[in-house]
Order: C-alpha cells, then sequence, then structure tokens
C-alpha cells in the first residue's frame, strides 16, 4: 500500500493563520523593512542599529555577551561587527583569553547612533499611533514573553540533549 504524500489543505490553512514562527517571521521581515527605509539615509540596516544600541549601552561587551543579548547567530553577528569595524563604527579588541573578543562603539559609531535615533523614533511613533500606545506597548511586551520563553525551551532542549547524551555514554 502506498502512503499518501498529499498534506491536507485543512492542516495546511492552520499552520499560515497561527503558526507562531510564520507570522513572527512575517512581521519581523514587514517591520524590518520600515526600519531601513528609515535608515536609508543613515547608511544603516537595523540589525546594525540594534548593535550600535547594545555596544553603545555596555562599552566593551563580548561578543558571546552580544550574541546572547541580541539572541543572534555568532556567524551572522561576526558578520555584521566585521561590517561596522571596517566602517570605523566599532573597534574589536582582545578579552580575557585568545577566544573572547570584546566590541564597542566608537566615537564614529556613537555619532552614527545619534544620527539614527530621530528616524528609529519616527518609526516608533508612528506605529504607536497607528495599533495605539497600549496596544502597540502590549505587542511589544508579547514579543519579549515570547523570546524569553524561546530561549527557555531551547534551553531545556539543550539540557535534554546533554543528560541523553551522558546516558547513552554511560
Amino acid at each position: 500500500m502506498q502512503k499518501d504524500s498529499t498534506p491536507d489543505l485543512n492542516q495546511l490553512a492552520v499552520v499560515a493563520a497561527e503558526c507562531a514562527a510564520l507570522n513572527v517571521r512575517k512581521a519581523s521581515r514587514t517591520i524590518t523593512r520600515l526600519y531601513a527605509a528609515a535608515f536609508e539615509e543613515t547608511g544603516l540596516e537595523p540589525t546594525q542599529f540594534t548593535l550600535l544600541v547594545a555596544c553603545c549601552r555596555t562599552p566593551r561587551i563580548t561578543m558571546s555577551s552580544l550574541a546572547e543579548r541580541l539572541s543572534m547567530d555568532r556567524s551572522a553577528l561576526a558578520r555584521n561587527v566585521s561590517i561596522l569595524e571596517r566602517r570605523g563604527l566599532l573597534e574589536v579588541e582582545p578579552g580575557r583569553d585568545r577566544r573572547e573578543r570584546r566590541v564597542s562603539a566608537t566615537a564614529a559609531g556613537q555619532d552614527k547612533l545619534c544620527e539614527a535615533l530621530p528616524h528609529w523614533r519616527a518609526v516608533q511613533r508612528t506605529l504607536a499611533e497607528t495599533f495605539g500606545r497600549k496596544t502597540f506597548m502590549s505587542m511589544i511586551s508579547t514579543l519579549q514573553a515570547m523570546t524569553r520563553t524561546g530561549q527557555a525551551l531551547l534551553q531545556d532542549q539543550a539540557l535534554l540533549q546533554d543528560t541523553d547524551r551522558e546516558n547513552v555514554a554511560s
């Protein structure tokens, strides 16, 4: 007997309507394009803007801490840090050991961030006015909660995998 490999269209409609990953990514791509348009004259991409914010808030932050804070893949982070370093907006210096690298915004990076902040405020204001301030802030809180929950679930999953590996090795 041959297995039917045609997906159930009703199930696919549920995925399209209710999948957190699909809907968060769609919203993320759309909102990212909105910020990208606002930042265009500054020469920054939204990811670069958030990197500058993080590096100005915490000078000499380690790459590991920066990746964790921004929930970024380390290779994507390294690529973006490298771009901003070449532009003179970030500086990277060795840390306590050979593996650790610390990142800080340069004076030019701080100036670029000051140039971009009014554009960021304009987009924030537009979104808050469009959704209503209370709804907008509630959405931000929900997204932050989703991030924390996802990180905790990933941590639990990593712990389970470590336990499974230990059990296999025993």
